[in-house]
């Protein structure tokens, strides 16, 4: 299994790239960053709710503070390949993820009869207990390529691409398929760093008109799923 890092606190900053703005912007990339130790990879997740979508219309609702809980895994796991379960918070702008990682299979055990295994263990197992009715809520899967900065490692750029949502079945261990939530050619970029955007990054973007969005792939996905069963749209204010 490759090394993996189970506390983040970083600042996440979203781009909505279209087809010729994602070209040039990997392209320039070359000089300032190299690719991480996943590369490129199909990304397989389950995001957990209440029946109700509690967590992800509390979002919605622009609070100080929001979380989210979720079971990811690179590439289509079997029950023995690993899966890390995530829980992601947002205060003040700040992004705070922790995760642990086992087997898929026990994953999904461990999410539904929670046990102690550790300080990140017990706190997503306290989440469990406060929101009793947690459940898979939906699956997504989408293409990342991901980047790291030749001198700043803890500087992290992604692009995600072909993203697709959906609520049944909500099983990792399937191909990926669903609905699409991108447009055709458009790429999510997400800019990851624990401080200021450094110059050289600031010039690229601002060079190729790209400008950060507020975007969660879950928020917008519900969003999606409600307007196909009731035509209804929310306002835009994900984690």
């Amino acid at each position: 299994m490759k090394r993996y890092t189970s506390t983040f606190e970083r600042y996440e900053k979203k781009y909505l790239l279209s087809a010729t703005q994602h070209t040039k912007v990997v392209n320039a990339l070359t000089d300032y960053t190299t690719p991480d130790e996943y590369g490129k990879t199909d990304i397989y997740t389950i995001y957990y709710d209440t029946p109700d979508y509690l967590l992800i219309r509390r979002s919605i609702e622009k609070p100080v503070f929001k979380e989210k809980l979720r079971l990811r895994a690179y590439g289509m796991p079997t029950d023995t390949d690993t899966a890390f379960i995530e829980l992601k918070r947002k205060y003040n702008k700040m992004v705070y993820k922790r995760r642990i990682a086992m087997p898929y299979e026990k994953a999904l055990m461990f999410l539904q009869m929670p046990a102690k295994g550790g300080q990140i263990a017990d706190e997503i197992q306290y989440l469990l207990h406060f929101y009793p009715r947690l459940q898979p809520a939906m699956a997504m899967t989408f293409h990342r390529i991901s980047f790291v900065g030749r001198e700043d490692p803890s500087l992290r750029i992604t692009f995600d691409s072909n993203i697709c949502w959906r609520t049944n079945p909500i099983d990792l261990s399937i191909p990926a398929a669903g609905t699409p939530l991108l447009d055709k050619g458009q790429h999510l970029m997400e800019i990851k760093l624990s401080g200021a955007i450094p110059l050289w990054l600031s010039h690229l973007l601002n060079t190729n008109a790209c400008y950060p969005v507020s975007f969660s792939k879950y928020g917008r996905a519900y969003e999606a799923m409600l307007k196909q069963k009731t035509g209804s749209t929310l306002e835009r204010n994900y984690i």
